[in-house]
Order: structure tokens, then sequence, then C-alpha cells
């Protein structure tokens, strides 16, 4: 949604995404990213995936948590995870949280965005902008939400430091999280690269859920959101690390 029209509290999210809303979210997910980036992955790929069925199992709601190499990682990613149950599940179909400058640029492309379930965040504005309380809000009420403990993408392929940002987010929504590492969308969509490059090798591993109840105990306060975010960060790092040694990636 454009950042001029972002509702105020919870009762605003729930009436905006009505019957109709949701109706047209559905077509535009599935013709604007899931088909298209489905056939992509699927043809033009060769793309390996380990554990989607702790996806597929898991209990709303739930932030899903990976690595961050690409402006489209939510979308090369979430085509082949979220269907076909998100299709289905409106709730189990993640939000996204892309930056406002980068993506929101004109009333088409907002009203796109907007439909493909994102929730604009403004870099430097913070973790008490509307964005981040909407996400939360967005757990409270039981959907899933794709987002990056490192918070930006990372310049070197390398996992980045855990920011407190997603700590924050999963205090106080009281959320479960599901840890991802995917290996290769970076030479797919390397920083620069305007249109994917085909015929690269990818490998998705899903984790195990981390239950998050042993930090909800703590204080309210900076230092717990960045341990959680830093649990986060060294589970996606967990599973890469097997991954490497197994020979996987």
């Amino acid at each position: 949604m454009s950042a001029v029209n972002q509702p105020d509290n919870k009762a605003d999210y729930l009436k905006k995404e009505g019957p109709i809303f949701r109706l047209a979210s559905f077509f535009v997910t599935l013709f604007v990213v899931v088909m298209p980036f489905w056939i992509f992955m699927k043809i033009f790929t060769k793309t390996r995936i380990i554990g989607k069925e702790k996806l597929d199992q898991a209990k709303l709601p739930f932030l899903f948590v990976s690595n961050h190499v690409s402006m489209l990682d939510d979308m090369f990613i979430g085509s082949l995870l979220f269907a076909p149950r998100g299709m289905f599940n409106y709730k189990f179909m993640p939000y996204h949280t892309p930056e406002q400058q980068n993506f929101y640029k004109g009333p088409v492309m907002s009203w796109i965005m907007e439909h493909l379930k994102c929730i604009p965040l403004t870099r430097g504005k913070g973790l008490n902008q509307p964005g981040v309380n909407e996400v939360i809000e967005r757990l409270k009420d039981g959907g899933t939400v794709h987002i990056y403990p490192e918070g930006t993408r990372t310049r070197s392929g390398r996992l980045g430091a855990a920011k407190p940002g997603v700590g924050k987010i999963a205090y106080e929504s009281k959320c479960a999280a599901v840890p991802c590492y995917h290996h290769g969308i970076d030479k797919i969509l390397p920083i620069g690269r305007k249109f994917p490059k085909p015929f690269q090798k990818v490998t998705i591993i899903v984790g195990d859920p981390m239950n998050l109840d042993e930090f909800f105990k703590m204080e309210n306060k900076a230092d717990t959101w960045k341990k959680i975010s830093v649990a986060m960060v060294t589970e996606i790092r967990r599973i890469r690390d097997e991954a490497k040694a197994n020979k996987i990636i």
C-alpha cells in the first residue's frame, strides 16, 4: 500500500482487506508473481528445494526469515515455497516488506504492490514507523511475513549482522519463525542487473520452526530484540554450514 494510504490501526487493516481486495490480490499474485516466477525457476534454473514440508506444516502465524541477496528474493523463493497452499489460504501467502523508494513509483505500481501483500518500509525511519506496526498487526491477526533479519541485501554474498527490527516484530507479535537459507539466487539477479539470468543452480533449504518463547519472557527492549534477531541469523548460518559440510551447496 502507498505511504499516504496506510491504515492507522488494526481495524483499518482488517477492513481494507475485504473479499474484493482478497480476490484482486489472488489474481495479481497468481499472474504477476507465482506463474511467471514458478515457470522461470522450474524451467530455466536447476533448483533444488529441501524441507518444504516443514513450511507446509507450519502453524500460523509465523515469520519466514531468510538471507537476502537480491531485490526479488521474495518472488524467486515465494513462488516455489508458498504455492499451492498459499493460493487457497490467504493468510499463508506471506506479506512482504519492500523499501518504499525502490518499489512504490506511481499509482499503478503502488496498487500492484499493495495487492501483492506488500507493506512498505522506509529506510532511515526507525522501528516505530507505520509499516513496522502494520507487520506486527498482520502477524497478530494470524498471517505470515517474509522478512530478513539482516535488514538489507548483502553486497558480499556473506550473511550480515543481525538487526533488531525483526526481533522487535517477533517479540511484539509473539510468533514463531521458520528459517530458510538459499544459495544461488545472487547469480540469477546480481546487484546492478535488471533481468534474471537463466540456467543457474539454486538450492533452497527450509529449517525447523524456531520457538522463541524463551525470549518473550525477557523485557521488551532493544537488547532483547537484538538477541532474537541474532538467534535467527545464527540458525540460518547453521543451515548454510550444514549444507556446505554435506556438499549440498
